[in-house]
């Protein structure tokens, strides 16, 4: 059992440390100067509306078949019990103090579903990768919206009341939902080979360049001051620790692992995932505390090298 143990840390340590060394890499550039606001800036516009809504069209296309996946919708809805789970818990740790401290909340409850995980996926299942990014883009369509509307609202500190539902559609969501409805109605069949495999081109790009402005992003954050640390240790704790224990004791209840080993094994990953991406960008972006979300995000991030590693681990022990 320590063998099978130590031999998947391992392997997925190996995984995530690449990984992070092309966010390392990004982040020094920042700090250097080589990589500056704007061009993080324009990598993240790029990313958003062009590189992910090509990846999302053209795997659902090619891959995506409700016939071989007939419970296609208890992911997106597997990822939203994930992330109410980690809101509840968070609502459980401040419960007096939930409208001073909501800003945190969504660092405990929404992961980066796509731009962390997919590059495990990449290295990991490299003969499983259609599948496991059809599977990613499936959980995400809880995520988008959620993140988008509630995650937004939350961590900018604002009201429910100043949140306009244009906001809540972006590319990434429309692309999601509109290849899947496009997928159920049948009219992707008459989606031109030309077309696709043009869009595909460009969707390639989506992980190398997300991976580089997810590190830009965190190398943009101050080091000077850091988050108080009972409020680290909260959130830490319910992200890294109480969501994939959840998440494990669920899927060894129903047995998916020997059902679909690689489905499984995602949703442990995705357990696991450090907070998205869009949350420093929303913050950026609207407004909100930037440094204590930036730099609880930072240190979440150093946790996630070892916490994905860990828990997949334990996962396949079990």
């Amino acid at each position: 059992m320590l063998e099978t143990f130590t031999s998947s840390f391992l392997i997925m340590l190996d995984a995530v440390g690449r990984i992070f060394l092309i966010i390392f890499v990004a982040g020094f550039l920042v700090r250097k100067n080589v990589i500056k606001q704007d061009h993080i800036k324009a990598m993240a516009t790029i990313t958003v509306n062009i590189l992910l809504p090509a990846l999302l069209f053209s795997s659902f296309v090619k891959n995506f078949d409700p016939v071989e996946i007939p419970d296609w919708w208890l992911l997106p809805l597997s990822c939203l019990a994930m992330i109410g789970f980690g809101l509840g818990m968070a609502y459980l740790f401040y419960p007096r103090t939930f409208r001073q401290k909501q800003n945190l909340f969504p660092l405990a409850s929404m992961q980066n579903a796509i731009y962390l995980v997919l590059p495990i996926g990449r290295f990991i299942f490299a003969d499983q990768f259609d599948d496991f990014l059809v599977y990613s883009f499936l959980f995400i369509i809880g995520f988008t919206p959620t993140a988008w509307s509630i995650g937004k609202v939350l961590i900018t500190g604002r009201s429910f009341s100043d949140v306009k539902w244009r906001e809540f559609i972006t590319p990434p969501f429309v692309a999601s939902v509109g290849t899947v409805l496009l997928v159920l109605s049948g009219l992707h069949r008459f989606v031109p080979a030309l077309v696709l495999d043009s869009v595909s081109l460009v969707g390639e790009a989506t992980i190398p360049v997300s991976n580089i402005v997810l590190g830009a992003t965190l190398g943009t954050i101050s080091l000077k001051v850091w988050p108080k640390f009972i409020d680290l240790l909260k959130i830490t704790s319910i992200k890294f620790v109480f969501t994939p224990l959840a998440t494990i004791l669920v899927l060894w209840l129903i047995g998916l692992k020997e059902v679909n080993p690689l489905l499984s094994t995602l949703l442990v990953i995705e357990s696991a995932a450090a907070p998205a991406t869009a949350l420093i960008l929303q913050v950026r972006s609207y407004g909100g505390d930037q440094q204590n979300i930036g730099s609880t995000m930072l240190i979440s991030y150093a946790i996630c090298l070892l916490a994905i590693p860990f828990w997949v681990a334990v996962w396949h022990i079990i």
